[in-house]
């Protein structure tokens, strides 16, 4: 016993060792593979180990990354208790190009069966995405006003927004091919979308500050907001109860999309795979918005707010006289945010695998990839996994783990990419966890003698 223990901490020495990450996402969820159903939103060419699994209540993934911390932001000024938002602080952390990204995930339900021919998968999700880019102006500019930028230009057409909500239901193939070195997957989803908005394509701000005069010359090009179903939520009394319920279920902002994925097994310790979820675009129709300002360049000398109550207002009143705007409904499509997984893994036996992935989702132009080296360990009840995680645009250190059980019917799992964040969050750049609980028949029938690996005879 107590040398299959030293075996067991010995495994687990060697994760932290040789799992460095550079950056992260999905990574240590992605590593539990064919023993959670749930991967397959992934790898469509994951094929569970059972013969049939049920999810019984919506499993929940969160994830929040971004280019500053908490304390890159949040700051407590002398003689104050209280945090406080301090863009100074967060202009001196920010880069020429930062990306901020949350997404969440909910899997509603999934169904999976296993034949011997391949596996079938029906699903339904619910995934809401934000994604933000900003520029050392945009956080300058709201820490400090123009007041660094007498004589300059301030440039805002780096910053991109987007944001939205949609819900899919599915089926899902795989199978095996070439003697089952080859395992091939695809889902085919209906894709509703629910909420959208976002900064045109191709819209352009900028500021200049005259060095003599401190006059303001600000130009606008195709600048354009798009948005759809936000109108339910800040103009709700305008609509009609059961109006929003019955538009999340069932609106004209439907799609067709896919997931494919791939696996191929070189030789018996080394295999290859790759994914790539979310193909398609939705074309938001019903409940679309724009809100445009006219192409303009304004030269603004200010105005006097010298005794006037209401200064603020009667400022923004003076800068926005300048420029036209109108609102119009006109349709606009958006591409879903695309995730691109590629893998190589080497088994250093049966139940010890060693992999290196690439990460990349494309919802904004520009937005960096993810690289992960991991290590996962197969025992007979559950598998485990330790990854140490390194982002290298911030130089920022942590470590993920994951665990899957297989006792019996009941299956729990869960997977995060930073347990450090338990300690000091507001030194993390980010957060991200998976939890769910399965019920799962048939492994038996599946299951070879010599699948199970004794670690006293290693």
């Amino acid at each position: 016993m107590a040398n299959k223990m030293r075996k067991v901490l010995l495994l687990v020495v060697l994760s932290i060792i040789c799992s460095a990450t550079f950056a992260q996402g999905y990574l240590s969820f992605y590593q539990l593979r064919d023993i959670v159903p749930q991967t397959q939103n992934l790898q469509p060419a994951f094929i569970p180990d059972n013969t049939f699994s049920i999810s019984l209540i919506p499993t929940v993934g969160v994830n929040v990354q971004g280019d500053w911390a908490l304390e890159d932001i949040l700051s407590r000024p002398p003689g104050q208790d209280e945090l406080t938002v301090d863009f100074n602080v967060l202009s001196a952390a920010t880069n020429a190009s930062d990306f901020l990204s949350i997404d969440a995930t909910v899997n509603v339900f999934h169904l999976g069966y296993k034949t011997k021919v391949g596996a079938f998968s029906l699903f339904s999700n619910v995934k809401s995405n934000l994604d933000f880019k900003y520029n050392e102006d945009l956080i300058d500019f709201l820490a400090n006003g123009n007041g660094d930028f007498v004589g300059e230009t301030i440039d805002f057409s780096g910053n991109s927004l987007k944001y939205e909500a949609f819900q899919e239901i599915g089926l899902g193939y795989a199978n095996t091919y070439l003697n089952n070195r080859l395992t091939a997957g695809v889902r085919m989803k209906l894709v509703t979308g629910m909420f959208h908005a976002s900064i045109q394509e191709g819209a352009s701000a900028t500021l200049a500050t005259d060095v003599n005069d401190f006059t303001w010359t600000v130009n606008m090009q195709n600048a354009t907001v798009n948005t759809a179903g936000l109108d339910y939520l800040f103009n709700s009394d305008d609509y009609a109860d059961g109006d929003l319920t019955s538009y999340l279920t069932n609106n004209q902002n439907s799609t067709v999309a896919f997931d494919l994925g791939a696996k191929f097994k070189i030789k018996e310790w080394l295999e290859v795979e790759a994914a790539i979820n979310d193909i398609g675009s939705i074309t938001w129709k019903e409940q679309a918005r724009n809100y445009n300002i006219y192409d303009t360049t304004a030269v603004f000398s200010g105005v006097e707010l010298r005794g006037i109550e209401d200064s603020d207002q009667v400022f923004e009143d003076s800068l926005t006289a300048k420029f036209r705007s109108d609102e119009t409904r006109r349709a606009f499509k958006s591409n879903l945010p695309t995730r691109i997984f590629l893998t190589a893994s080497y088994y250093l036996t049966a139940n010890d695998r060693f992999s290196v992935t690439y990460f990349k989702r494309a919802a904004l132009e520009g937005m960096p990839a993810n690289m992960a080296f991991s290590f996962n360990h197969r025992f007979e009840k559950f598998v485990v996994g330790v990854q140490a995680l390194y982002r290298g645009s911030n130089n920022e250190i942590n470590f993920g783990a994951n665990v899957g059980t297989n006792f019996g019917p009941v299956q729990l799992f869960a997977a995060t990419d930073n347990f450090l964040i338990l300690n000091k969050p507001e030194t993390y750049s980010k957060a991200d966890f998976r939890v769910g609980l399965n019920l799962l028949f048939g492994y038996k029938k599946w299951k070879k003698k010599d699948d199970i690996v004794d670690l006293d005879k290693l």
